[in-house]
Formats: C-alpha cells, sequence, structure tokens
C-alpha cells in the first residue's frame, strides 16, 4: 500500500514542478484552495481574484466530492506540500533524528489552529479583494510564477515547514493549512473509514505510533475522526491486519452509512 501511495504523491508531485519549472505554466490555477478564496467574489460579483481561473472551481468541487467519499485522501495522495513534507520526515529517519510526537491533549487543541488561519485568510481576502496571503504562502512558493507575486516570506515560511517536517510529521498539514477546515466539514461524513477488530487486535499500538496524524487508532472500532488522510499507514503497520484486524471501506455486512460527524 504504502509504495503505490508514495508513487501517487511523488508522480503528482513531478507534474507540479514540471508545469511550473519547465513548462512554465500557472500551477497557481489548479489549487482549490484559490477557489475557497475566490468563492465569495464569484458568487457576489460574478469575478474570480486577481490570476485565479475557473478551474479553481472545478478543481474545488472535485476534491470536495472525493472527500466526502474518501475522506482526506487529497492530503494523503495528491497534495505536493504533503508530499514534500513526508519525504522529509523519511530523510530525517534515515539521518537518525527521532520523531517528536505531541502529546494527544496538545493535539486535540493544536488540530483547531487551521480553523483560525483560515478566518484570518478569508478576512483578509474579502477586505481587500486581493490574494494577499499569497506574498507568506509556502504552497504559491512551489506552484506559483517564481519572481512576480512571491515574497522573501514566503521561502522563509517554507524553509522552516521543511526543517520541522524533519522531526514532526506532517506540522504544516496537521496544524496550519488553511485548506483543512473546508475538507473536514465533508471528510466526516465519509463513509469509508478504517475499522478496527477488537477480538482480533493485539493490543500492539502500532497503528497509533505510524499514524501520521497522531489518531488513536488502537483505541476506537473506528477511525471517525474527520482530519484521517486515509493513507492506510496504520493497515501496513498492523501485524494482523491480514485476518482482519484493521479493515478500511464501506461497512461490511450492512448498509452504507454517513456516521455521526467527528472532528
Amino acid at each position: 500500500m504504502l509504495r503505490w501511495r508514495r508513487s501517487l504523491q511523488l508522480g503528482f508531485l513531478g507534474l507540479t514542478l514540471v508545469a511550473v519549472f519547465l513548462v512554465g505554466g500557472h500551477a497557481e490555477r489548479w489549487c482549490p484552495f484559490g477557489g475557497v478564496e475566490s468563492l465569495y467574489a464569484f458568487l457576489t460579483e460574478g469575478q474570480l481574484l486577481c490570476s485565479l481561473g475557473v478551474s479553481n472551481l472545478y478543481i474545488l468541487g472535485g476534491v470536495l466530492f472525493m472527500t466526502l467519499l474518501l475522506r482526506r485522501a487529497f492530503c494523503g495522495y495528491v497534495c505536493p506540500v504533503g508530499a514534500i513534507s513526508e519525504e522529509t520526515r523519511r530523510l530525517g529517519r534515515r539521518l537518525g533524528i527521532k520523531t517528536f510526537r505531541v502529546p494527544e491533549r496538545w493535539e486535540r487543541w493544536l488540530s483547531w489552529l487551521p480553523l483560525a488561519v483560515l478566518g484570518v485568510i478569508l478576512f483578509i481576502t474579502f477586505r481587500a479583494s486581493e490574494l494577499l496571503f499569497r506574498g507568506f504562502d509556502p504552497c504559491y512558493a512551489l506552484i506559483g510564477r517564481h519572481g512576480e507575486d512571491i515574497t522573501a516570506w514566503a521561502y522563509v515560511v517554507a524553509g522552516g515547514l521543511v526543517l520541522g517536517s524533519l522531526v514532526v510529521t506532517l506540522p504544516f498539514c496537521r496544524w496550519l493549512c488553511p485548506f483543512v477546515p473546508v475538507l473536514n466539514l465533508f471528510s466526516r461524513f465519509a463513509p469509508a473509514r478504517v475499522r478496527r477488530d477488537t477480538e482480533r487486535c493485539r493490543d500492539c499500538g502500532n497503528c497509533r505510533r505510524v499514524c501520521p496524524m497522531n489518531l488513536p487508532v488502537d483505541r476506537v472500532r473506528e477511525v471517525s475522526a474527520a482530519r484521517c488522510t486515509s493513507c492506510l499507514e496504520c493497515l501496513d503497520a498492523c501485524p494482523t491486519a491480514a485476518q482482519g484486524s484493521l479493515s478500511w471501506g464501506w461497512s461490511r455486512g450492512r448498509a452504507v452509512r454517513w456516521p455521526r460527524p467527528v472532528l
């Protein structure tokens, strides 16, 4: 599982880099969060902000539909920033850098930070009718047209996140990404999820230790948290997954249901 997921991540990352640096394309119009930033202006004024296009709205719709079915699979398989962060953490492990795990209590509080970041960005964007945040956006430092609207701060923030990823798994995706609250609204209703058979589980805790989102997989019957990225790392780490201790997908032996929302 991990090999084909990593292949998808690196494939989308490579496609982005080729489009920006070799083809000279405007990859900013591929960003689904651009659709979020421009949605209000599009609905009220019939126009998009700055250099964004209708493609941002189409891609946003596709990502949200995928999230409604497969949880935050966009984060775990498609997002180039997530791919860079995961590759950096792998490098950190090869260098012998121990992963810093945030206590679960802190994780719950920190998981609300993206909502505050989103609120600030949307407020500034709506007031100015311009994408002022992109001057500090590490994502824009990757997909934007370099030398135009990117400030040094975007590279500073991006560099800080890369350094942080040497020690912490997915710090930007877990605590700072403004797209996370939007995805969580849809992810929490997704029927596809990891389920744990308590009778076959050995309580080894491997699934919890490898979870990049620091979810307590070993203590729940099913992972219903909205921030699950469907990476399936827990299934690969489970010594009894082949016997059904951990499974992923829709409910087996019962109708598909839309479960109670959980953050």
